[in-house]
């Protein structure tokens, strides 16, 4: 009895011990994936989003400021550009207004965690780490990049974080191999490991999202008043961070009702009584948190509203700016499904997310009323609910950006090892290799695109050919809406330089109405131009795939890919991943319908015929296209080419 007790105790100690090692080597994996490449754009913050974030947090500050914190002209609002100079090495509006369109809670985090690096760094003396140095702002780095490298740094963190939630709610619903299956995959996503490379929101957001269900699901096991008040503080926190987190409040709502009917031998009064005194507190603590990590929100609720309002108008197709048009006649939900299984997930993952979800969908329902069975079922419920919840209502919106299904990403997840290690216990000869097919082919596209970021990006590599190619007295033609090239920095020696720009124009070829009129001066620009870039297809996709709108945009585009402009491919760059030797990449020219002239052949026309969602490749791996003003056309040939006869 004492050997097979001691026997007992050493085989559950080795299991113990090699599942410990799983989730470390899987943690491993995912701060691999995520932060080995802090520095894959030189820094110089090829996203948007992420500039701005910046820009903004440069100006924020928590002691000696000079006005009043409740001033609407404060250091800490994020609503208003100091008066001030704040930092040095870059130029910024002071004295307006500005748009904040972001949650504030993560910016505050953003600066106080620069700001306690600074002051660690003022003890480290010289730091040759390149990355290290911008980290603790020290030698001749600057606080813009300090908050490039910080931002990027908390968006692998909230990652890691947010495997873990991942890991110990599959482990809760059904078991340790659920649960490391569900962190694996979760690990290897490439749609999170692309957004934990941007020093953006999004993944701190999935984070806050996770840890609230997470606290619901402990909640209706144990039945603890404590778990709903820390579950409304994580919403309080997660709105600070993007206001879609209100819709928490449904599988929070959904939780209290499954466990007090649960409880409950009939509905009763006061069954609807004590639902309604379970929800004031946590209601309270979500109200608290969100106000001290968003004042603003607050002392400036007119500011915090409008630019709400301003989103919710963008996001449900309301304004015409040119990078949502891309989303015009697109399929809602399909829309998503079909994105994430060509390019942010991969198809093996994505259909197991679904069928999972769907398989799950039809157990819950078979086992109600919920009083027969129990929290089990009811912990499975709520996560359901913010799945289907979420999706059918921001799935339908008329912006599809791939990245606002992140939240509900790590259930789904865990829906699909829920399905698999079904599919195991039912069958190990067909279990087992359909496991293995989903994790490598979702571990492998998660190398092959973390290889990618190997390589140069493609803006940089863009950027230099034109110092060595152009004359600085050349005149550029660039385009409005997209990023301005050639890159005014280049990295030297682990510095980054500012170069002598060209004299740039910016063509404004993507808005509406599309007139002759809009053409006469752009034709001006074209003749007397020496070169255009086109930096990605952010314009000429939406034109082309909107092109009643645009009839005499997509002329100019045929003209300027043919040749029929006189203007040459000199140069297209792009980088982008593969999959067992198989390029996954877009063709943005080939799906428009566009016919390039390529004499000297620099397009590689190897690729898949189909194209990914812009915002996913435009910030890490776009195309770059130059063109040489060959041919010197005149005015009214130019004119006759774009506005002649329709």
């Amino acid at each position: 009895m004492i050997k097979a007790y001691f026997r007992s105790y050493s085989v559950s100690r080795i299991v113990s011990n090699q599942n410990k090692l799983g989730i470390i080597a899987i943690i491993a994996f995912c701060v691999v994936c995520r932060g080995s490449h802090i520095t894959w754009d030189d820094l110089l913050q090829t996203h948007p989003d992420e500039r701005y974030i910046n820009l903004v947090a440069t100006s924020i500050e928590f002691f000696g400021t000079s006005s009043d914190e409740n001033d609407s002209e404060s250091r800490l609002n994020p609503f208003y550009w100091p008066d001030t100079k704040t930092t040095r090495g870059i130029e910024i509006p002071r004295g307006e207004p500005r748009l904040f369109a972001y949650g504030h809670a993560p910016l505050y985090l953003r600066v106080a965690v620069a700001k306690g690096l600074s002051f660690v760094g003022k003890f480290l003396g010289t730091i040759d780490d390149y990355v290290l140095r911008h980290l603790f702002l020290s030698g001749d780095s600057l606080e813009i990049l300090q908050m490039v490298v910080v931002g990027r740094y908390l968006s692998v963190l909230a990652d890691c974080i947010t495997l873990l939630i991942v890991y110990f709610i599959a482990k809760k619903l059904e078991g340790q191999l659920v649960g490391l299956i569900s962190a694996g995959l979760f690990a290897a996503s490439v749609q999170f490991i692309q957004q934990a490379h941007y020093g953006t929101f999004d993944s701190l957001l999935t984070t806050a999202v996770t840890a609230v269900l997470w606290v619901l699901v402990l909640y209706l096991e144990s039945g603890k008043v404590r778990y709903l008040n820390i579950a409304g503080g994580a919403i309080g926190l997660a709105v600070g961070i993007k206001a879609t987190a209100l819709l928490l409040v449904i599988p929070a709502f959904t939780a209290i009702l499954c466990y007090e009917f649960v409880r409950a031998e009939d509905v009763k009064l006061r069954v609807v009584r004590k639902i309604l005194e379970l929800l004031i507190v946590p209601g309270l603590y979500a109200l608290v948190v969100f106000i001290v990590c968003n004042p603003y929100a607050v002392i400036e609720w007119k500011e915090y509203l409008s630019n709400i309002a301003l989103q919710s108008y963008m996001v449900r197709g309301l304004v015409d700016w040119p990078f949502i048009l891309q989303y015009k006649n697109t399929t809602p939900y399909i829309y998503h499904i079909i994105e994430q299984g060509r390019w942010t997930i991969g198809w093996p993952l994505t259909i197991f997310m679904y069928a999972g979800t769907t398989v799950l969908g039809k157990q819950v329902i078979s086992r109600f009323p919920l009083k027969k069975t129990g929290y089990d079922v009811a912990q499975r419920l709520v996560l359901l609910i913010w799945v289907l919840s979420y999706f059918m209502l921001i799935g339908g919106l008329y912006v599809k950006y791939p990245r606002y299904m992140l939240p509900i990403i790590p259930i789904q997840i865990i829906f699909a090892a829920i399905l698999l290690v079904r599919i195991l216990k039912v069958s190990i000869t067909y279990g087992l290799p359909v496991i293995l097919v989903v994790v490598s082919t979702t571990a492998v596209y998660a190398i092959e695109y973390v290889r990618m970021y190997d390589q140069p990006h493609p803006w940089i590599v863009a950027s230099n050919w034109m110092y060595r190619n152009v004359d600085i007295g050349d005149t550029v033609l660039i385009e409005k809406w997209d990023h301005p090239l050639p890159m005014p920095q280049v990295r030297q020696l682990d510095k980054l330089v500012f170069i002598e720009g060209f004299d740039t124009v910016a063509l404004n070829l993507a808005e509406l109405p599309d007139t002759e009129q809009k053409f006469a001066p752009i034709v001006e620009d074209i003749v007397q131009a020496d070169y255009i870039i086109v930096a990605s297809n952010r314009n000429y996709g939406p034109v082309y795939g909107n092109s009643e709108l645009f009839p005499y945009s997509v002329k100019y585009y045929q003209g300027l890919f043919d040749g029929t402009l006189g203007y040459s491919l000199e140069l297209a760059e792009t980088r982008h991943p593969s999959f067992f030797g198989i390029s996954l990449r877009g063709d943005p020219i080939g799906s428009a319908g566009i016919n390039l002239r390529d004499d000297k052949k620099h397009y590689d026309h190897m690729h898949r015929s189909v194209v990914a969602d812009e915002s996913f490749t435009v910030y890490d791996h776009p195309l770059v296209l130059v063109f040489y003003n060959e041919s010197k056309l005149g005015y009214d040939h130019m004119m006759d080419v774009i506005v002649g006869k329709q």
